[in-house]
């Protein structure tokens, strides 16, 4: 698979698609949402074939890869669902869909656009965490410092992007949660 046989990929497709999306419906027990996460893994298993170092077997990558994927899914769920439950109880608030929306995604702009701009090292610390899944030890070896520097690092990031964000008011509520289901 290694070297784009996609034969190989395909075969790997059909003998854990299955397995992967009913361990992920136990959990979610929604089927659009199964798919899509699982999706996402053979799609990045692709992409990154030519560089990923699996250290643990294909098995056991996949469903590691299925449980952070499925755990990140329902930290964002929970997320979501504090902030739409704070907007609908703000008082004199009517609960406003579409400002609603366009304020999250205006804090999503504003939140890559500062992940964009952290110094290097910060920022691939951020994206291995948070957009790779990958713990702060998988880091730590990965790119070959203490567990420690990787903590610090990332603290340091958090700390930037909230710096950088504390013009949303209501992103103090989604950073915090974020960080509290992380």
């Amino acid at each position: 698979m290694r070297t784009g046989d996609s034969d190989a990929f395909a075969a790997l497709y059909r003998k854990y698609w299955r397995r992967l999306f009913d361990a992920a419906y136990r959990r979610l027990l929604l089927r659009e949402e199964c798919e899509e996460i699982i999706q996402e893994i053979f799609t990045d298993l692709w992409t990154k074939r030519e560089t990923l170092l699996i250290s643990v077997s294909l098995e056991a990558y996949l469903f590691g890869a299925s449980r952070y994927s499925i755990y990140n899914h329902i930290r964002s769920r929970k997320i979501r669902e504090a902030y739409l439950e704070h907007w609908l109880k703000t008082p004199g608030e009517e609960g406003n869909y579409i400002e609603d929306r366009l304020h999250y995604e205006e804090l999503a702009s504003a939140l890559e656009k500062s992940i964009e701009n952290l110094p290097e090292k910060l920022r691939k610390v951020y994206v291995l965490s948070r957009k790779e899944h990958l713990t702060y030890k998988e880091i730590a070896e990965q790119e070959q410092i203490p567990v420690d520097t990787v903590e610090k690092q990332m603290g340091r990031a958090l700390k930037i992007l909230r710096d950088n964000l504390k013009e949303f008011a209501w992103a103090w509520l989604v950073l915090a949660l974020w960080d509290l289901y992380r």
